[in-house]
């Protein structure tokens, strides 16, 4: 089917035209003093993980064919399904406090990852090497897009270049499953914050504020895969930033993506309106008012809804100890508590899968290492 007949079966676009009222909207000032966000481990909690990494360690199961049910929790899964509907349904974002990740070490610390990670739902890839447990920390990758003097931007020299390997910050965005989960195993030596903001709060300010650019962020943009295709895609897909399905309001937001799909010279030029839209949309996210800001200590576990929450982090220094520079152990997550998706993502995200970043070739994989 040509692409000019599926757009034709696209439903129209629907834009509200009063502000959306949903529990996913709230503004980080009203947050960042409360703590009903945030769940710590109880000492029953973590005899249920303790018990479940020594069930698995002694059968001797790899950490990636470990599954809900080969991972019971008495005490916390009942709580753990009652966070998940809360990412899905509530607020979209939770806290988890208190994995004893000193105590653990990494290989078990990240089987306690694992495991409560299954109790959600199950691991999609997250890059074109099939990890499927991701590592959060500087290899020294350059992500920011350069931009000349006439403000359009530069050339990439790395297609593959992914933020969360650098220690830059990086726009405000969305990944590419429905939970996206961090595990703090070592912070960095100063900066480094996870900072949040509601895309539906945003979306409402916009709507009261640009109505313009409302419109615009409803017709879709050009996002380029860097270079992670699935089969029977093209280097880069078509979606909107914002999409009223069913009622529900989806985020489909990368800038550096967005702005990556005009090296290519067959894809249209960003309009000047559509570079407006985008950076609006960073500014009002990187405003207080918007945006909860939350340090990751070690053994914590922060888990977002992707359609819902727009997340980054700012900028950080390191340790120069290798053993001690900032780690994150990152899931991406599909859950029993399914959404119905939007046509785009049917696009965005290829092969007929709901979430992930899958290329022709590659097996899935769940490395300890980075």
């Amino acid at each position: 089917m040509s692409e000019a007949a599926v757009l034709a079966e696209r439903p129209k676009v629907e834009i509200p035209g009063t502000p959306l009222r949903d529990p996913a909207c709230w503004l980080g000032r009203d947050l960042q003093h409360k703590d009903d966000w945030q769940y710590r481990l109880t000492p029953a909690d973590i005899a249920d993980l303790d018990a479940a990494i020594e069930s698995v360690t002694a059968e001797g199961r790899a950490l990636i064919d470990v599954e809900k049910g080969d991972f019971p929790l008495p005490h916390l899964g009942s709580t753990l399904a009652k966070l998940r509907r809360e990412v899905m349904e509530g607020r979209g974002f939770t806290l988890i406090r208190g994995v004893p990740v000193q105590r653990l070490g990494r290989d078990k610390a990240a089987l306690a990852y694992w495991g409560m990670g299954r109790h959600l739902g199950y691991p999609v890839s997250q890059n074109a090497k099939g990890q499927l447990l991701g590592h959060v920390v500087d290899l020294g990758e350059v992500t920011a897009p350069k931009a000349d003097s006439t403000g359009q931007v530069g050339n990439f020299t790395n297609t593959n270049v992914r933020g969360y390997n650098s220690r830059e910050r990086f726009y405000f965005h969305i990944d590419h499953a429905d939970i996206v989960g961090l595990l703090c195993l070592h912070q960095a030596r100063s900066g480094g914050e996870s900072l949040i903001a509601s895309s539906i709060a945003i979306h409402n300010e916009i709507q009261k504020t640009r109505p313009d650019l409302l419109r615009v962020l409803y017709e879709p943009f050009w996002v380029s895969r860097k270079g992670e295709i699935p089969a029977g895609s093209r280097p880069y897909f078509k979606v909107p930033v914002f999409t009223l399905h069913q009622g529900r309001l989806f985020t489909c937001l990368n800038p550096g993506p967005i702005r990556h799909a005009q090296n290519f010279p067959e894809v249209p030029r960003l309009t000047d309106a559509q570079v407006e839209a985008l950076d609006l949309i960073d500014s009002l996210a990187s405003e207080p008012r918007f945006y909860l800001s939350m340090v990751l200590d070690p053994g914590d576990i922060q888990f977002i809804n992707n359609y819902t929450t727009l997340h980054t982090r700012t900028a950080y220094q390191d340790f120069p100890e290798l053993d001690r520079r900032r780690h994150l152990m990152r899931l991406w997550l599909v859950t029993p508590d399914l959404p119905p998706l939007t046509e785009w993502h049917h696009d965005w995200y290829g092969a007929g899968r709901r979430g992930g970043i899958y290329v022709p070739g590659v097996r899935e994989v769940a490395s300890l290492e980075p």
